[in-house]
C-alpha cells in the first residue's frame, strides 16, 4: 500500500489490492451477475440455535423441570470471563480508580500511584472524555515499546501502531482498503480453513470474496504452501486474490507455526504480491515451550532484505485474547509493516481508531507497560499471568489424554490458543438423517449432545473444515476439573451415538 490522495478504494496504492464484491445480509458474498459461483467448503450452520436451545434448557432447570442433567455447561466460547477466569487484579483495580477516583485510597498502592499516572493523560482527569490524545500518544507508545520487547528488539515507531477498539471491527477495515467499485473483478482475502467466523464476515461486509484455503490437520495444522497457492490458481479464474490471512496461534485449531513455516508464508506472499494479514491475538497463549510464538514481524525482518523490506504485513494484537483476558472492555491495536505511514489516515478519517472505549485502552495500556521487577506489585502480578498460562499448559494436556483412548475421536496437539479442536468420526447413518434435516452433520451430534448431557459444543462447520470429515470446537477456558468431566462425558457419549446411529 503506497499513499495516496484519499482513503477510498481507487487511492493509488490501495487501488492494487482492491476490487468489489457485494455483501449479501446473510453475510455472504454474492456473485455478480454471470459469475461462477465461489468454490470452498459448505456454508456452515449458525452457532445462534444451538445457543438459544441451551439458554432455554437452563431456563427450564431452573424451573424445576427434569432433565438427564443438572446443568447447562458452555463449552464453545472463546470468551475468558464468561468461562469464570478471574481478571488480573492490579490492571482491574487500575480501571476502578480510573472511573471513581475517590477509590484511590481503596486500592493498593501501586494501583493508585498507575492510576493517578494515567489520569494525568486524560482530559478533565476522566476516560468519559475521548482523549484522543492519549490513544494516539501514550497508549501508542507502549504499544510500540511492548513489541520491541517481543521481537527481540526489533525497532517500532509509535506511527506505525494504531490502537483500536477490540480487533473485529479492525480486520473489517483494513480489509476494507482492499476493495475497489471501479475494478474489473472483486478482490479476494485467502482464509484458513479452519479458522475464525469473523475473517469470512469481514471479507464480505468489506465487499470482497472469501477464498478458503485448507489446513494440514494430518500435519498439526499447519499452513500449506501448496494448498495455499492451489487455492491462489483456483481463485484467479474468477476474482482477484489480494490478502492472505494466517491466523497464529491458530482458532480452533490450538496450532502454533514453526519458524520454516512462516518463512515459506513469507516468501509466497512476496512472490505472489500479496498483503500479509496475521491474526496473533492468541499471542499469550503458547500451552508447549517446544513450540514458541513468533510473530511474523520478528521473522520477516530476520529474513532480511528484499524480503524485510518489502513485504507488506499487517498484524493485530487484542485485549480480549491477552493474557488479561478482557473481552468486554473491547481493546487492541494492529501494527502496518513496510506500508506508506499516509494510510494511517485512512483510519483516522473512517473513525476506526479514532475514539475507542478509554476504559478499554486503559487496560491495554496497563497490560502492555506491566509492573517490572523492582516494582512492589512485581511478584503478584507476575504469579497471576504464570498462574493463567500454567493451567492453560495443564487443560491442552488434559485434552490430549483423556482423549487418546476415545475410539472414533482424534485431537492434534494443542500448541496454543484457548480451543482444542478434536476430529469425530459419525456414522453413515447419522450424516444421511443430519442431511435430511437440512443440518451440517457435526451440528446434528452437537444438537443430540445437549439434549442429552447439557454441554454446548460448536460444530466444527461453523469453522469451516475439509469436506467429509466432521469436529467440534471445544473450549479450553473452562476450569480444569469441568473440562475433565466434560471430555469424558463427550467421549462416553459418542460411542452411544456411534451405537444408537450403527
Amino acid at each position: 500500500m503506497q499513499k495516496g490522495d484519499r482513503c477510498h478504494g481507487d487511492t493509488e496504492g490501495i487501488h492494487r489490492y482492491g476490487v468489489e464484491a457485494v455483501a449479501t445480509t446473510t453475510g455472504h458474498v454474492a456473485p455478480r451477475e454471470g459469475a461462477a459461483p465461489a468454490s470452498g467448503p459448505r456454508r456452515p450452520p449458525p452457532l445462534q440455535p444451538l445457543l438459544q436451545r441451551a439458554a432455554a434448557l437452563q431456563r427450564e432447570l431452573e424451573q424445576g423441570k427434569d432433565k438427564p442433567f443438572t446443568e447447562v455447561v458452555w463449552c464453545h466460547s472463546g470468551d475468558p470471563a464468561a468461562a469464570g477466569r478471574r481478571p488480573l487484579a492490579l490492571l482491574r483495580q487500575v480501571a476502578a480508580a480510573c472511573v471513581c477516583p475517590e477509590l484511590l485510597g481503596t486500592v493498593s498502592a501501586e494501583a493508585g500511584q498507575l492510576a493517578r499516572r494515567v489520569l494525568q493523560h486524560l482530559h478533565g482527569g476522566s476516560p468519559g472524555a475521548y482523549n484522543l490524545e492519549y490513544v494516539t500518544g501514550a497508549v501508542a507508545d507502549a504499544a510500540a515499546r511492548f513489541l520491541q520487547r517481543r521481537d527481540g528488539g526489533i525497532a517500532c515507531a509509535p506511527g506505525s501502531v494504531v490502537p483500536c477498539g477490540g480487533t473485529a471491527a479492525a480486520v473489517l477495515d483494513v480489509v476494507s482498503l482492499v476493495a475497489d467499485a471501479g475494478a474489473a473483478r472483486r478482490a479476494a482475502v485467502l482464509l484458513p480453513a479452519p479458522g475464525p467466523p469473523l475473517h469470512a464476515a469481514a471479507a464480505a461486509l468489506a465487499g470482497t470474496a472469501a477464498v478458503p484455503y485448507r489446513l494440514a490437520e494430518e500435519r498439526g495444522w499447519d499452513v500449506d504452501v501448496a494448498e495455499v497457492r492451489r487455492a491462489l490458481r483456483q481463485a484467479r479464474a474468477r476474482c482477484d486474490p489480494k490478502v492472505l490471512c494466517v491466523v497464529n496461534p491458530g482458532d480452533p485449531t490450538g496450532h502454533v507455526l514453526s519458524r520454516q513455516s512462516m518463512e515459506d508464508i513469507i516468501r509466497l506472499v512476496h512472490e505472489e504480491n500479496l498483503l500479509l494479514l496475521a491474526d496473533e491475538v492468541h499471542q499469550d497463549s503458547v500451552a508447549t515451550p517446544g513450540r514458541p510464538f513468533l510473530s511474523f514481524k520478528r521473522v520477516l525482518c530476520e529474513m532480511g532484505a528484499p524480503l524485510a523490506t518489502t513485504v507488506q504485513l499487517v498484524s493485530f494484537y487484542s485485549l480480549s485474547k491477552s493474557i488479561a483476558g478482557e473481552s468486554g472492555f473491547r481493546a487492541g491495536f494492529f501494527e502496518l509493516v513496510n506500508i506508506d505511514p499516509g494510510i494511517l489516515k485512512c483510519f483516522y478519517t473512517w473513525g476506526l481508531s479514532v475514539y475507542p472505549p478509554i476504559l478499554g485502552q486503559v487496560l491495554l495500556h496497563m497490560l502492555l507497560e506491566p509492573p517490572g521487577p523492582d516494582e512492589p506489585c512485581y511478584a503478584a502480578f507476575a504469579a497471576e499471568e504464570q498462574a493463567v498460562r500454567s493451567d492453560l499448559a495443564l487443560k491442552a494436556r488434559l485434552v490430549q489424554d483423556l482423549l487418546a483412548g476415545a475410539p472414533g475421536i482424534s485431537c492434534q496437539p494443542v500448541q496454543g490458543g484457548v480451543r482444542a479442536f478434536p476430529r469425530i468420526q459419525l456414522p453413515p447413518r447419522a450424516v444421511r438423517e443430519a442431511q435430511e434435516q437440512g443440518l451440517e452433520p457435526d451440528f446434528f451430534f452437537c444438537q443430540k449432545l445437549l439434549e442429552a448431557t447439557g454441554i454446548v459444543l460448536a460444530p466444527g462447520s461453523a469453522f469451516g473444515q475439509q469436506e467429509g470429515t466432521y469436529h467440534v470446537g471445544l473450549s479450553l477456558l473452562l476450569p480444569a476439573e469441568t473440562l475433565r468431566r466434560v471430555l469424558g462425558t463427550v467421549a462416553e457419549y459418542h460411542a452411544a451415538f456411534v451405537r444408537d446411529f450403527s
